[in-house]
């Protein structure tokens, strides 16, 4: 299995140069901006596609108190950096069955996260943060590898061809991964999206058939 090291390197690999880490902390050009750019990197890739390596399913607490709009309010799971979909106890099939989205919110009393909505005992679908690479599954490290090389590109070679050449091939690997994501799940499944996947025009609906993108 890949390590953090090993990640680091592949991305070297793509700026076609032979330099090479021994440690994400070494005192070298090519470790500083790794190091710079690789958590923050991987937090977002792990949080912008439905992985499956990362995937899980959590009861939610109770916590705060819901603004008048909502009946309940949760406590954001710390280690959460997406959520995809709730699952409901009252009225869940009822929804499921006639189309509906059942709506929630993410908001913040400016110290915690908090998620709003209105079903009593809710579980959560999301995206877990992952830290230990051996975890991460192959098509994400594959495309970690090639945004993480998009980013360093320029500072390490200061050549802004091969770095706008390494984002698009980024951007490419990016959406074949959201393509085979979508591809492993039931359409079924899909009653409620993010609301940040809302916003850039997918629609709520439990089959493909009713239009549930557009």
């Amino acid at each position: 299995m890949a390590t953090d090291v090993d990640i680091g390197n592949m991305a070297l690999s793509r700026l076609g140069t032979r330099a090479t880490i021994a440690d994400l902390t070494e005192n070298s050009t090519e470790a500083r901006e790794i190091n710079r750019w690789y958590a923050t990197i991987r937090d977002d890739l792990q949080g912008l596609i439905d992985w499956t390596f990362n995937r899980v399913t959590r009861s939610m607490s109770l916590s705060g108190t819901a603004p008048d709009r909502w009946a309940y309010s949760y406590a954001y799971p710390s280690d959460c950096l997406t959520i995809w979909r709730l699952d409901f106890s009252g009225g869940w099939y009822w929804h499921r069955w006639n189309g509906l989205a059942i709506p929630f919110e993410i908001a913040s009393d400016g110290t915690n996260q908090f998620l709003l909505c209105n079903d009593s005992i809710t579980t959560a679908i999301f995206s877990q943060r992952i830290t230990d690479p051996a975890q991460f599954s192959a098509a994400f490290t594959l495309a970690f590898v090639d945004c993480l090389a998009a980013a360093i590109a320029l500072p390490i070679t200061q050549k802004e061809g091969l770095a706008e050449r390494l984002a698009r091939h980024a951007q490419d690997r990016v959406e074949k991964a959201m393509a085979g994501s979508a591809n492993e799940q039931s359409t079924t499944d899909r009653f409620q999206v993010a609301e940040s996947l809302a916003v850039r025009g997918y629609e709520d609906a439990p089959f493909g058939w009713l239009g549930g993108y557009r």
